[in-house]
Order: C-alpha cells, then sequence, then structure tokens
C-alpha cells in the first residue's frame, strides 16, 4: 500500500510541477485565459493528490516534517483557489477555517524547528523558516477577512501570490529529492529566495493595469 501511494504522491507532484509552469506562462507571458484556467485546475487538483497522499503515508509511516510541509503547501493553493473562485471576494468560513489551520501548524513548525535546530538537526532551520512564512501569510489573510475580504485587484493579487507560492512548493520537492547540498538545508530554501520575485512581477503588472485604468477613467 506505501508504495502504491507514493507512486502516486510521485505522479501527482510532476502534474503539478509541469502544470504549474503551464499557468503561469499563459497568464505572465501571453495572456491566455482557457490555457491557463485549464492547467490551473489541473495544478490545485494534482496539489491535493500531493496532499492526500502525503497524509496517507504519514499516517503509514509517521513523519511530522512531511505532514506539516504537506499542510503548509496546501494552504498555499488552498487560499488561491479559493480566492479565483470566491469572485466577488466575499469571506465565507472555509476561507477562515484554513487560515487558522495554517496558523496552528506553522505554530507546530516553528516550536519544532526550534528544538531541531538545539537538537543538533539541520531541518530545524527549515521548519522555522517555512513556518514564519504560512504563519505570515495566514495571520495577513485573517486580517484581510475581518475588513471585509478581498476584493478586484486585491483578490487576483493574493490568488497569484499564493498559486506561484504553491509553485515554489512544487520546485522544492523536486529539487530535494534530486539533489543534496551541504548543508542539507540550503536547497529548501534556495527556490523561495529565487522565485519570490516572481510575486512581485506578477503584482506589479496587476497593480500598474489599475493604475493604467485609473488614468483613463480621469482623461
Amino acid at each position: 500500500m506505501y508504495q502504491v501511494l507514493l507512486i502516486i504522491h510521485i505522479v501527482a507532484g510532476f502534474a503539478a510541477l509541469f502544470s504549474s509552469f503551464v499557468a503561469i506562462l499563459t497568464k505572465m507571458g501571453y495572456d491566455h485565459h482557457p490555457t491557463h484556467l485549464i492547467s490551473g485546475r489541473i495544478f490545485c487538483w494534482s496539489m491535493t493528490g500531493v496532499f492526500l497522499t502525503s497524509v496517507a503515508l504519514t499516517l503509514i509511516r509517521p513523519n511530522m516534517f512531511l505532514l506539516v510541509i504537506a499542510i503548509f503547501s496546501f494552504y498555499l493553493t488552498y487560499h488561491g483557489w479559493r480566492m479565483a473562485l470566491n469572485r466577488k471576494g466575499e469571506v465565507e468560513t472555509a476561507d477562515k477555517a484554513g487560515a487558522w489551520v495554517m496558523i496552528l501548524t506553522a505554530g507546530v513548525m516553528l516550536v519544532t524547528g526550534i528544538f531541531y535546530h538545539f537538537g543538533g538537526n539541520s531541518f530545524g532551520i527549515v521548519l522555522f523558516f517555512f513556518g514564519l512564512i504560512g504563519g505570515f501569510l495566514a495571520g495577513q489573510n485573517l486580517l484581510q477577512f475581518r475588513k471585509g475580504g478581498l476584493k478586484g485587484k486585491d483578490r487576483i493579487s493574493s490568488h497569484q501570490g499564493s498559486m506561484i507560492g504553491a509553485t515554489i512548493a512544487a520546485v522544492t520537492a523536486f529539487l530535494v529529492t534530486n539533489i543534496s547540498t551541504n548543508p542539507a538545508w540550503l536547497i529548501w530554501i534556495a527556490p523561495t529566495v529565487f522565485m519570490v520575485p516572481l510575486i512581485f512581477l506578477a503584482n506589479r503588472k496587476i497593480y500598474r493595469k489599475r493604475k493604467s485604468a485609473a488614468k483613463a477613467g480621469q482623461d
């Protein structure tokens, strides 16, 4: 059973990796919405498969590290997906619940990361690093929900940022499986450092359109 789940996990991971790049290129490279929509859906379902198989694998062979990283990755996908579907930007219980699960998971990651680090386990840095990111993003989302939700360009920005973040998680999973570094935690963090600028570029494009539209309305 474990091997079957592992194969499904790997196949879902490759599907997520491929579809994520198609989705990004068809949005940021040349704006082709139908292809972006289809590839985005494939990515979300693939990441869901990765998450569910991670949980199942952890139940068979307990691995807290794998579980919390899976929750972190899936939250990015889940929030990004919700922002794509919820075009009105109305806050629903599902949005708040997802954010709170991530915040609780981030707390576990931060505490465990500290214990790992002082216990001589280098992966403590990985848990602490992603715990900070996950907690910050979920907390930021909760603040926005209290203000009435994310609407308009802010919703689109949140969607793109979360989906690119989930893509970084997929890239990281591929790299850590195939490349070894010294120290071992370096390959876990490197994709985030190098790919986060994509989020800023995507957001800049969104808000530039809003400014252009506003300026055109004034003319």
